[in-house]
C-alpha cells in the first residue's frame, strides 16, 4: 500500500508523467511549479533548523558567572543529604505486614 502511494506520487510528480499528458505544456508547468515549492520548502526548513542550531551554540557559549561554584554548593548539599540518611533494619513484625499487604493487594493478570 505504501509503495504504491510512493510511486503514484513519484509519477505525479515526474516530467515523463506529464509528457505523455495532452496538456503537457500546462502541465509542465504545473510540476516545476510544484517542484520549485517544494524546494523552496525543503530550503526554508534547512535554514530554519540551521539558525535555530547557530542562536543556541551561540546562546550556550557565553560564560555563566559562577556556575562551577553553584555545581560545587549543589554537590555538597546533595552529599549532606544523603549523610544523614540511615539504613535501618525492618523488625519481623515490619516484614509480615508488608508481606500481607501484598498479598491482599495483589490481582491475577493473567
Amino acid at each position: 500500500m505504501l509503495k504504491r502511494s510512493i510511486t503514484a506520487i513519484q509519477q505525479w510528480l515526474s516530467p515523463v508523467h506529464n509528457a505523455r499528458n495532452p496538456r503537457s505544456a500546462q502541465a509542465g508547468e504545473i510540476c516545476s511549479a510544484r517542484r520549485g515549492f517544494f524546494k523552496k520548502a525543503a530550503v526554508g526548513v534547512v535554514a530554519v533548523t540551521g539558525t535555530a542550531g547557530l542562536a543556541k551554540g551561540v546562546v550556550d557559549s557565553f560564560p555563566q558567572p559562577g556556575l562551577k561554584r553553584r555545581y560545587q554548593e549543589d554537590g555538597r548539599a546533595g552529599e549532606q543529604e544523603l549523610m544523614k540518611r540511615e539504613y535501618v533494619l525492618m523488625s519481623d513484625q515490619e516484614k509480615a505486614e508488608m508481606m500481607q499487604t501484598f498479598v491482599d493487594n495483589y490481582s491475577d493478570q493473567s
